[in-house]
């Protein structure tokens, strides 16, 4: 019946230095390609040599910059337009599911 209500369900801002990423990281005990890899998101921010990141010398864990949010979604669910924190970028992985659709707005 098209009159039906939907709810769509979204989980936001879930630590992922305690729930795990999806990627794996060295400091539970995993090692490999995937663990060691700069595309994994546990190990971005903390990026030296040719693809250096500035975040290196940041010596805090802060939830979101330097570990990874994890965010999970269904279908209908939405997350607002938005200019990131302290005007960073923003990188996702979509582990599982259909692809996402971004929507881009000009500052001008």
């Amino acid at each position: 019946n098209s009159d039906e209500p939907v709810e769509g369900f979204y989980g936001a801002d879930l630590d992922s230095g305690t729930l795990g990423s999806g990627f794996p990281h060295s400091r539970h005990g995993f090692s490999g390609d995937y663990a060691d890899s700069p595309w994994n998101l546990n190990n971005l921010p903390k990026l030296g040599g040719r693809h250096c990141s500035m975040l290196r010398h940041v010596t805090d864990n802060i939830n979101g910059v330097i570990v990874p949010w994890l965010y999970m979604g269904m279908t209908f669910s939405s997350f607002c337009w938005h200019v990131e924190d302290h005007m960073f970028y923003s990188i996702n992985y979509n582990h599982m599911g259909r692809p996402k659709v971004w929507y881009g707005v000009p500052s001008k």
